[in-house]
């Protein structure tokens, strides 16, 4: 009878009186809910418009750049046409710039964003261990002791590397 009263308040239906009715939220798991949804819905706007910010200054930066290298590569161009010798070295911009404007248009126009998330998510999915935080960080304590090894038991502090380590601490 006891085990039967257990499995009915996990249920959550009260036994007592004449009837057995389900248990009611209280008013603070509505509050609580309440303000957990009004809380992600202020984390996606902010997401929403750093998002946005982003993209807008790519395609700003594509534009300002994109109309240098136009300007570079058909000065180039016109120069070869009316027959002037051109620098070897004039090609390293040309093609340097190419492949940065290529990433700046995909970032501004294409699904580079969708790439990176996707890329941001195996890494917290699968890489956690890079987070992990120095000892003296407030909220440390939240990583286990697995994932602290997994990535600072591999790992050498900088001050002890070559060519700092000739003039850094010395080990302990």
């Amino acid at each position: 009878q006891e085990q039967e009263q257990e499995q009915e308040q996990e249920n959550g239906v009260i036994m007592g009186g004449s009837s057995s009715k389900p248990q009611q939220p209280s008013f603070m798991d509505h509050v609580k809910s309440t303000v957990e949804d009004e809380i992600a819905k202020r984390a996606m706007m902010q997401r929403e418009v750093q998002m946005s910010l982003s993209i807008a200054k790519a395609r700003d930066t594509l534009q300002i750049f994109g109309s240098a290298y136009m300007l570079l590569v058909t000065g180039l161009t016109s120069a070869r046409l009316v027959g002037k010798t051109i620098p070897h070295v004039a090609g390293i911009p040309v093609v340097i710039g190419g492949l940065v404007l290529g990433n700046m248009a995909d970032m501004a126009y294409g699904n580079k964003l969708q790439r990176v998330m996707k890329e941001a998510e195996y890494i917290m999915d699968n890489e956690r261990a890079r987070f992990v935080p120095p000892k003296q960080a407030f909220f440390a304590y939240k990583y286990t002791d697995v994932e602290k090894s997994l990535l600072f038991d591999k790992s050498t502090a900088v001050g002890q590397l070559w060519p700092s380590s000739m003039w850094a601490r010395p080990p302990k």
